[in-house]
């Protein structure tokens, strides 16, 4: 049997199974819960936004488009800044000796979070982290000065015609004031207040931005009150302190409100433990929270699928008559591979009563909050 034959049955082969594991997977689903589509998710959070119940859950989605980078980018940009600092800046053989090493690093995430951590603890200046932290968030930022449609829109919620908000608050795990900027920068005066410790309350009238991992205001001076959570340590210390102000500011937020999470990546597992605290608190009263997601894409996902093929069954793609039908066959299993992941992710969402609202692209989340907005 010729390789190309080879290589085609084990693609069929695959292409089955992923049907057979597509089909088990609507199955279940099914059983959990009926298809709800965008336009009554949407419909429910119109009606939370008018009752004053919305919440804004934000992760580092959210300013991305700010210049800001995701929290893995930070790390390795901290990473790299922490041994160039150690190599004494020395010459730019150092700095490309850096570099390499942050290639080959070990790529946990919560590895690389804690050596940084540890590295600064024996500072004289105790906020010597945080100080690093901050000059590598806003590096890029400060050189782009760009704009975001995203966090323009969700301004647009805080300043709703009538009042000074029908928005209840915002949760944000991000440490930059991207969100206390945009909202300074309007030509009204909208009170906010930026919660990031114990003691300190909204007034009446100001709107509650809970830092609940952190903040680090890019032009304010730092105190002991800007200490920030980022290794495993400090995830740590959340898990051990439930009665914490974070972790009591989040419960209650995700029991008594109707929250809409926009970039966040359900990763950290504090923030599952408190929606699992809060989603049995709430019980079975078929009410939901709600997150924006882009779906899969199809290329990118092709382009891995297409990388284990060869390595597992040495398929070729040169140019042949057998190879429009392997490209139709890998095209087939791309879109279950997809459908399929999407289901699982909608499951574990569903799991903390969290509903998905899928976008084809970021760029669409504007307009969905724009439509709950003026609905």
């Amino acid at each position: 049997m010729s390789d190309i034959t080879t290589a085609s049955n084990f693609l069929t082969a695959i292409l089955s199974s992923s049907i057979k594991y597509k089909e088990m997977a609507s199955s279940i689903k099914s059983d959990v819960e009926e298809k709800i589509t965008t336009e009554e998710s949407i419909k429910d959070l119109i009606k939370s936004f008018k009752n004053d119940d919305l919440v804004f859950v934000l992760g580092a989605g959210v300013s991305i488009d700010s210049g800001l980078p995701n929290w893995e980018v930070l790390l390795q940009n901290l990473l790299l800044s922490n041994l160039e600092i150690g190599m004494n800046n020395s010459s730019e053989n150092d700095f490309l000796l850096a570099e390499i090493f942050t290639k080959i690093f070990p790529k946990s995430l919560t590895i690389s979070a804690r050596y940084l951590q540890n590295n600064y603890s024996n500072s004289e200046d105790p906020l010597a982290f945080e100080k690093e932290i901050r000059k590598v968030l806003y590096k890029k930022a400060n050189q782009n000065n760009l704009k975001s449609k995203l966090v323009d829109e969700i301004i647009q919620f805080c300043v709703a015609p009538g009042k000074s908000s029908n928005l209840d608050s915002i949760i944000t795990y991000n440490y930059d004031d991207v969100i206390e900027k945009a909202i300074s920068n309007l030509e009204i005066d909208l009170p906010y207040k930026s919660i990031y410790s114990p003691g300190v309350n909204p007034s009446f009238n100001e709107l509650p931005i809970y830092h609940v991992h952190g903040f680090l205001p890019e032009n304010e001076e730092l105190t002991a009150k800007n200490k920030v959570v980022l290794s495993d340590s400090h995830y740590h210390e959340q898990y051990k302190n439930i009665y914490s102000w974070e972790n009591i500011v989040q419960i209650n937020k995700f029991k008594e409100n109707t929250c809409l999470f926009i970039g966040v990546s359900f990763t950290d597992p504090n923030m599952r433990r408190l929606l699992d605290i809060a989603n049995l608190q709430r019980g079975n009263n078929n009410e939901y929270h709600y997150l924006i997601k882009r779906r899969f894409d199809h290329e990118e996902l092709k382009l891995d699928v297409v990388e284990a093929l060869k390595k597992e069954a040495d398929l070729s793609f040169e140019e042949n008559e057998q190879n429009d039908f392997k490209e139709q066959e890998i095209d087939q299993l791309v879109s279950n591979l997809a459908s399929m992941m999407e289901d699982f992710q909608e499951e574990d969402l569903l799991s903390f009563g969290i509903r998905t609202i899928w976008v084809d692209n970021y760029e669409e989340i504007p307009g969905v909050l724009k439509e709950i907005r003026t609905g």
